[in-house]
């Protein structure tokens, strides 16, 4: 018996309030802000004014240190230079511009920000993320995603950990999901009190086919996650566990 992503991730989708795309399923409950305020620096940029190659970008970052605001033009350059501050507004700037600016733009520039340890930019860069063809993107500019989100995710930060369980399968952004990434996910898990396991759930149901032992899989770490001292985890794997035996029952139905 196999599971179809049309019925079985879309009523998940329906079930969850959460979204089926590119990515699969996500967790649609926000992570604890604690953790989510875990901060990490991978690529400390842009130090000093004087590292800059032009009077004119020295000039410019003086100014926008001041408060001045710039061109976009001017933040792209002191932003392509590691200036993090300038990364970050050019962030902002491009997700006003809407349908004139591409994904790829702002996840990068938000992955500088975030690698600088603002992170606040974190968030901006997953969206974006959400928004990226599975195959295509830059490999300089991929290479640089999974740095800080992997960074984060390592260090505890929830909201990353969510997105390398999101980004990982056949077919996305990450592409399968390695052993050796599964078992960092792991050993995260202790603290998540459950959130992990129902991550990775969904991460199994919201494939085309998932097989009968992915299916089990899944199950285990919805048995798992519905012991969760966390109500909203707790309620969520039960609601998903219902779904599946419903689903099943169904199938099982439709056979006979």
């Amino acid at each position: 018996m196999t599971f179809r992503l049309t019925c079985l991730a879309a009523a998940l989708a329906l079930a969850l309030g959460s979204g089926v795309g590119a990515q699969g399923l996500r967790l649609s409950m926000p992570p604890d802000p604690e953790s989510s305020a875990i901060s990490v620096v991978t690529d400390r940029g842009l130090t000093r004014t004087t590292q800059l190659p032009t009077s004119a970008l020295r000039a410019a970052r003086r100014a926008m240190n001041r408060g001045a605001r710039l061109d976009t033009a001017t933040l792209r350059a002191l932003a392509d230079r590691g200036d993090g501050l300038a990364a970050w507004r050019l962030t902002k700037r491009l997700q006003a511009m809407g349908n004139d600016a591409t994904p790829s733009d702002v996840a990068h520039y938000a992955a500088i920000a975030a690698g600088q340890g603002r992170v606040y930019a974190l968030d901006d860069m997953i969206v974006a993320m959400r928004r990226l063809a599975p195959v295509g993107e830059p490999a300089a500019r991929l290479d640089r995603l999974v740095r800080v989100l992997y960074a984060h995710a390592w260090a505890g930060n929830a909201l990353a950990l969510d997105a390398v369980i999101e980004f990982n399968g056949e077919g996305r952004l990450l592409g399968a999901l390695s052993d050796a990434t599964r078992d960092r996910i792991m050993a995260q898990a202790a603290t998540m009190d459950g959130r992990v396991e129902l991550g990775l759930a969904l991460n199994l149901l919201a494939r085309a086919a998932p097989t009968p032992d992915e299916v089990a899989q899944a199950r285990r770490y919805l048995a798992r996650a519905a012991q969760s001292r966390k109500l909203a985890v707790m309620t969520t794997a039960q609601n998903v566990i219902a779904l599946l035996d419903a689903r099943t029952a169904q199938a099982t139905a439709a056979e006979n």
